[in-house]
């Protein structure tokens, strides 16, 4: 939506997307509108459209505190302290990886696969700040949803989301999702989700520094192959879905072939990789086998 701007508000997006674009900075006119609304705390991105007024001098001062962070790196969501998620807007600081759009795809899958109507018991394996637990909780109302992380940080930001949304019912637990005795004590379950690392240690070297600087690595890095949890995932999940049951993997786009070698070693069915919004192979999704009769 756009409207009537005040020349002076105009100018001030249009100087700090100018100063974005010089550096390489994607996006900047977004960018620079998302920095001004959090400097002048508007409740939505219009609202900065709609005010004919300047900055006064604490905004002018946040604003460009703000910005100077950008420059230096720091990522947009990290500074405004949120990220939009589905239906939700999350709380997001370093505590935490930044929720990302190939992951609101990934739930998306699970939606259309299982439908949101019927009971179900759900984990999401490494739950970072809750975008997935709390999508299936809010979406899907009549199942119960498990989040496990072996972060406490991140699963203290995410039971902040969850307060924010009143969605009280997530069962948040910590623990490392790659140890079998994790996968023993749980219950059945209908559906394993889960957005692990997968990035491999070259990877690592040659993401942006705006990632590597700022964004937590243990929560993307698994291994010199990328797969050091995808494989116990997996594991886990052949011995704790019920049969039938889905299992569905965030991936990286290499590494479909061996992601799916796995999920055959561990006895699971209907293996393939489904797209992401852009065409790359990026979701394992496989089921339990049925109890033959």
């Amino acid at each position: 939506m756009t409207g009537v701007v005040s020349v002076c508000l105009r100018h001030r997006l249009e100087e700090v997307a100018e100063r974005l674009s010089e550096v390489g900075i994607e996006a900047p006119q977004t960018e620079a509108e998302g920095l001004l609304q959090a400097a002048v705390g508007a409740k939505h991105r219009q609202a900065i459209y709609q005010e004919e007024r300047d900055l006064s001098p604490e905004e002018s001062e946040q604003l460009e505190s703000f910005v100077q962070r950008r420059l230096g790196g720091e990522p947009l969501q990290y500074i405004t302290g949120e990220a939009a998620f589905r239906l939700l807007t999350l709380n997001v600081d370093r505590r935490s990886l930044i929720p990302r759009p190939e992951t609101e795809g990934l739930v998306e899958v699970v939606m259309r696969l299982m439908g949101s109507n019927q009971q179900a018991v759900a984990l999401d394996a490494g739950a970072g700040c809750g975008p997935i637990a709390l999508s299936l909780a809010m979406e899907c109302p009549s199942w119960t949803v498990l989040a496990a992380d072996n972060s406490p940080a991140a699963l203290e930001l995410a039971c902040e989301n969850a307060l924010r949304y009143d969605l009280r019912h997530i069962q948040w637990l910590e623990a490392d999702v790659t140890k079998l005795e994790f996968w023993r004590l749980l219950q059945p379950l209908d559906l394993m989700i889960s957005n692990p690392p997968y990035v491999t240690e070259e990877e690592w070297e040659q993401l942006p520094p705006e990632i590597r600087n700022f964004e937590p690595r243990g929560a993307l890095v698994a291994g010199p192959e990328g797969l050091e949890v995808i494989g116990p995932l997996l594991d886990g999940a052949s011995m704790r879905v019920k049969p039938g049951g889905l299992v569905a993997i965030e991936i990286g786009q290499t590494q479909g072939d061996a992601a799916t070698g796995r999920a055959n070693v561990a006895g699971l069915v209907d293996i393939r990789v489904a797209p992401d919004m852009s065409g790359r192979p990026r979701y394992l999704i496989a089921r339990q086998p049925q109890v033959s009769h």
